[in-house]
């Protein structure tokens, strides 16, 4: 199962017009993801980080609110799992492991995604490439790279 960032959630549901070149790659990768040759998850952080672009880049809340309303519909009817937000005791017992992640605001979504059992974090950031050496106990992080339309695979910062 993939943990797919709120990076690529925005490509495919709010910013396409923006980001022209990520888009198809996006839309392809979410059509593996339909017709169930890929596995996906995404958790309620990510869910709500789409809704909060969405209200802090429109011109008034009320359009925000039915933009994020409509993102959150889309990404609902995909075939994904959904990861709760992890408990308190979770994320003190495995904050330290991500540390090294630069921005605070991802450091939940590698607990999850690791606390899940998801095989690799899917990112158009590159945020996550911090904590490519943690391939750790039971299952790994990796970083699936969505890039010139390839998929490629990120193990310890080398294509796998």
């Amino acid at each position: 199962m993939l943990y797919i960032d709120t990076s690529v959630l925005l490509v495919y549901t709010l910013t396409q017009a923006v980001e022209k070149e990520r888009y198809p790659s996006t839309e392809r990768f979410f059509a593996k993801i339909s017709d169930g040759s890929l596995s996906g998850a995404t958790s309620f952080y990510a869910l709500h980080e789409i809704y909060v672009f969405s209200i802090d880049n429109a011109p008034n809340f009320s359009t925000g609110a039915a933009f994020g309303k409509g993102a959150l519909e889309r990404v609902l009817r995909l075939p994904l799992q959904i990861l709760p937000f992890v408990s308190r005791s979770e994320r003190a017992r495995h904050a330290r492991r991500f540390s090294a992640l630069r921005d605070a605001s991802d450091v939940p979504h590698a607990i999850a995604a690791y606390v899940y059992g998801c095989e690799a974090i899917v990112a158009y950031d590159e945020h996550f490439d911090a904590i490519a050496d943690y391939l750790i106990i039971s299952t790994f992080l990796i970083r699936l790279t969505l890039r010139d339309d390839r998929w490629t695979l990120l193990k310890k910062g080398k294509a796998a």
